[in-house]
Parts: structure tokens; C-alpha cells; sequence
């Protein structure tokens, strides 16, 4: 129950799909966004992420959120992210508690991405990385997260000039798709 956790307010919460979208590729994704409680209880919650390994093929060494794919099987964007984030860190997707899902955003490879908005009551500790996608796992205080503290990054990727928001957070740098979804929750009290 997320009553008694100081959670945020997310500007473009949805209600979440109960199916893919027949529209969508059948590589798109579906990443948890998922929000836990400090050790102090009147301390912000939390943001999980990870930072992916140098194992994986595509954003070695990227701060994200876990999800990924969806598979054939999977018929929602929900079941995706929250077997995806089970294969990754170990949570079960019984100890989420689904809150809503952002807007699908667009990848690099224009693929889309749906954002699933979740709490659980889990300890962070309790938690075992998937070493071989996972280099690490950490959460972050939410308030790291809002409009006040974006940033706008420009990079050049392929001969390509990009612009994302940034959000420079206790030492790490979230930029890039994450940082898009952070921009479109648009975290408020």
C-alpha cells in the first residue's frame, strides 16, 4: 500500500493497457518505473534503476530502468515489464503494485517503449541482480527527478546531433529514454 509513502504525483499517468496494441511492433517494450520506500519513512520514496552490463549487446554500461522486449507470449506491456524486471533483479511480479503506465516513447531504433508505473514494499537489499544485464542496482529519491532539476543534454550519436533531458542525480547521469520518461511523469508533490 503506497498510503503511507511520500510518493509523487505524475502528470501523465495513464490507466494501463490490457493488451499490446495490434499497431505496435512485435519488438517493442515495455520498462517498470518502479517506486519503493526509504529506509526512513519520512524520507521520499525511491526510484529503482539499473545500470545495465557490459554484457548485454545494445546500451552497455546505461542507466534504465529494468524491462525490455515484449515476447510472443506476453500479452500486455504490463506482463513484459514486470517479467522482464523479475529476470533482471529478481522481483516477483506479485510485489508490484501497478499504478498506471506513461505515453509509449519512441526509441533510437523508433521501436516503442511503454513506461509501467509500479510500488513495492521491497527492500532494495533483498533484491539479486541479474549479473550478466545488470552491472547494478540502486534507487534514488524522486524528488532527483523533477522538471526543477532536468537539465538538456546534446550529444552526437552516428553523425546525428541529439538533444535529451538530463538529470544529474547523486553521481549518476540519467539522460537519453530514461530521462525522456522522467520528463514526461513530470514528478510533482
Amino acid at each position: 500500500m503506497t498510503s503511507a509513502v511520500m510518493m509523487p504525483r505524475l502528470r501523465h499517468l495513464e490507466p494501463v493497457l490490457d493488451h499490446w496494441p495490434a499497431v505496435m511492433h512485435s519488438r517493442a517494450s515495455a520498462v517498470l518505473m518502479l517506486f519503493i520506500p526509504d529506509r526512513d519513512p519520512g524520507a521520499p520514496a525511491r526510484i529503482v534503476f539499473t545500470r545495465r552490463s557490459t554484457l548485454v549487446r545494445t546500451h552497455k554500461g546505461q542507466i534504465g530502468f529494468p524491462g525490455g522486449r515484449r515476447e510472443a507470449t506476453d500479452a500486455s506491456p504490463v506482463v513484459t515489464a514486470l517479467r522482464e524486471t523479475h529476470e533482471e533483479i529478481g522481483l516477483p511480479p506479485g510485489a508490484v503494485e501497478v499504478l498506471g503506465m506513461l505515453p509509449p516513447l519512441p526509441s533510437l531504433d523508433r521501436r516503442s517503449v511503454i513506461p509501467i508505473v509500479g510500488f513495492s514494499q521491497v527492500d532494495l537489499a533483498t533484491l539479486a541482480a541479474n549479473a550478466d544485464e545488470v552491472a547494478e542496482l540502486f534507487a534514488l529519491p524522486w524528488p532527483s527527478f523533477t522538471p526543477e532539476v532536468m537539465q538538456n543534454l546534446r550529444f552526437n550519436v552516428f553523425g546525428c546531433w541529439r538533444e535529451t533531458p538530463y538529470f544529474p542525480a547523486s553521481g549518476y547521469h540519467v539522460w537519453g529514454l530514461t530521462a525522456w520518461m522522467l520528463k514526461t511523469a513530470a514528478l510533482y508533490s
